[in-house]
């Protein structure tokens, strides 16, 4: 989209005089390859992968793998917290001494991981973004000295900047292994996972539920219950200790109905725009097919922006496109859109103040479909810029 407004600009600066009204109601002036009036070069844009649109420069949640272009989030906790749990008071009990309904020592809830998100994409953590994870995993690995196994049941929460809590979703059923190390995948579905290198898979279906937005917290508060202790070698007020790690992770693949949120600004032009101005009713538009591997629909949203940076209100220029950029079905297959972008100069010299525009790109992922930042692109074919109605240019500014 940002090269038809470059097209715009290498059209008026064909005219090469001061002073002068261009009245192109009856002259079809469209620029592109093929135009029997006016060309340029080029008529269509390089392809833009979705690497291009994703800035992830300072952020601490969504990484590239380098081997495949796939984006995956990825967060730790790097603060291991000890738990310990204590044998009751007066337990006497000896291996081959018990009936197996005896005790079973429990520890308090407490924090088994936390990790705080400081600098999320924008993409993510847009105000208009909704998050609807296909597959997020909580890895928790977790040392154990008890000489029983034990149950670990608790809540994971996700809490905003203000401490207020977003979601909570409850997790029960987890196993640790009896003296040794445990390696447990909670997950939403267990599809794709290698269970062979976890002693778990526990699938918990509301899991996404934690992250409808970006939080700046997770936190998974939970208490051990060991298995029955009457069988085995007990020493009344013996405590031992388990030591938990905790992992966030998810490859970048939805479900349907979520939102990704992609602003960009392209800016500099006001020492030609200050030079336009459209009159009696006249408005550019431009013609392009957008032509997409991306997975998800795009709408398109156009606002132009002054020196400063600032909107300007659509009561001084408007600026529409006609259709969302359809969605590739698979990733692999293209589809092409074919698109109309109009801007009205809707009060007299209001082109002067225009230094630039802001294209905000709302994608709707495909369900199950994991974003690349190579494979994803879009390229803009066949762009045709005309001009309707009367173009003033003043350049003596």
């Amino acid at each position: 989209m940002k090269c038809v407004l470059c097209l715009v600009l290498a059209c008026v600066a064909l005219a090469s005089c001061k002073d002068n009204d261009y009245d192109l109601s009856y002259t079809d002036a469209t620029v592109g390859v093929g135009s029997d009036t006016l060309q340029v070069p080029t008529s269509s844009t390089k392809y833009i992968t979705m690497g291009d649109l994703i800035d992830l420069r300072g952020n601490d949640l969504v990484y590239i793998d380098h081997a495949t272009g796939n984006y995956l989030m990825e967060k730790s906790d790097h603060n291991v917290k000890p738990i310990t749990i204590t044998v009751p008071d007066g337990a006497t009990a000896a291996p081959g001494g018990g009936n197996g309904t005896g005790y079973q020592p429990e520890s308090a809830v407490c924090s088994f991981g936390e990790v705080t998100i400081e600098h999320a994409p924008e993409f993510l953590a847009h105000k208009d973004a909704i998050l609807k994870l296909d597959n997020p995993q909580v890895i928790l690995t977790i040392k154990s000295d008890m000489p029983v196994g034990g149950t670990i049941s608790g809540d994971l929460c996700s809490y905003d900047e203000a401490g207020k809590k977003i979601a909570t979703v409850h997790i029960d059923g987890l196993r640790i292994e009896k003296s040794g190390t445990s390696t447990i995948c909670i997950c939403r579905h267990a599809d794709g996972i290698d269970a062979t290198g976890y002693t778990q898979v526990k699938e918990v279906s509301n899991l996404a539920d934690i992250m409808p937005v970006v939080p700046h917290r997770m936190r998974f508060d939970a208490s051990v219950k060991a298995d029955d202790m009457t069988d085995v070698a007990a020493v009344a007020g013996k405590t031992y200790t388990i030591t938990p790690t905790f992992r966030f992770t998810a490859p970048l693949t939805f479900q349907e109905g979520s939102t990704l949120v992609f602003v960009f600004v392209e800016n500099g032009w006001n020492l030609d725009f200050r030079k336009l101005s459209l009159m009696d009713d006249a408005y550019m538009s431009a013609t392009v097919n957008a032509d997409s591997s991306m997975p998800q629909e795009m709408e398109v949203s156009v606002i132009a922006i002054d020196v400063e940076g600032k909107p300007i209100s659509r009561d001084r220029i408007e600026i529409n496109v006609d259709r969302n950029v359809a969605a590739s079905p698979d990733g692999v297959k293209r589809v092409v859109t074919p698109a109309k972008l109009r801007m009205d100069e809707k009060v007299d010299r209001a082109m002067h103040d225009i230094d630039g525009m802001q294209f905000t790109f709302k994608g709707h992922p495909s369900a199950g479909i994991q974003l690349n930042a190579i494979t994803h692109t879009l390229k803009m074919d066949d762009i045709k810029v005309y001009f309707i109605g009367k173009l003033v240019a003043d350049f003596n500014i």
